[in-house]
This record gives C-alpha cells, structure tokens and sequence, in this order.
C-alpha cells in the first residue's frame, strides 16, 4: 500500500513548483481526480498514489515515511568538463 497525504501531494508540488496541471500530466492521471485528492473529496485508489509519487520522486522529492513531510534531493555537483582529465582520476 503506498501512502502518500494530501499534505505532502501539496508540499511535494509546491516545493517543485509545478501546477495542478502539471502534476496531473507527470503522474498520467486526470486533472479532475488530481483535483479531487487534494482536496479530500475523494479517497485516492493504491495505484493513482504510486503513479503521483513516483512522479514526484523522479523529479527529486523525498517523503517522510511517517507523512510528516517531504523535502528534495540536494542538486548534483557539477564538475565542468574542461576540469577532467587523467590526474583526477585516483
């Protein structure tokens, strides 16, 4: 069973900046029913909570496994390229 709250859909999008439409488009479900689960005004079926979450953990959020929150990934360093070479590689 995949547990995912109203609260954290929010946050988790919010922290993304991604709209309603936006979400709903990732995680390949109807914005009507994306709608409908933040709102509370429908019980959101196991398989519609993994296709938001996975959509969301793709794009870097991580979920509380108690629901108390979310947060994101730190961003990747980046080593540009004209800094490699074979004495960095040890």
């Amino acid at each position: 069973m995949i547990i995912i709250s109203t609260s954290q859909l929010r946050a988790a999008r919010g922290l993304l900046g991604w709209s309603q439409e936006k979400l709903a488009e990732k995680a390949h479900i109807p914005l009507v029913s994306l709608l409908d689960y933040e709102t509370g005004a429908r019980k959101m079926p196991d398989t519609t909570a993994a296709n938001l979450k996975h959509a969301l953990e793709r794009s870097g959020v991580i979920f509380a496994d108690d629901e108390s929150g979310v947060s994101l990934l730190p961003p990747p360093k980046v080593v540009p390229l004209e800094s490699l070479n074979s004495s960095n590689d040890e």
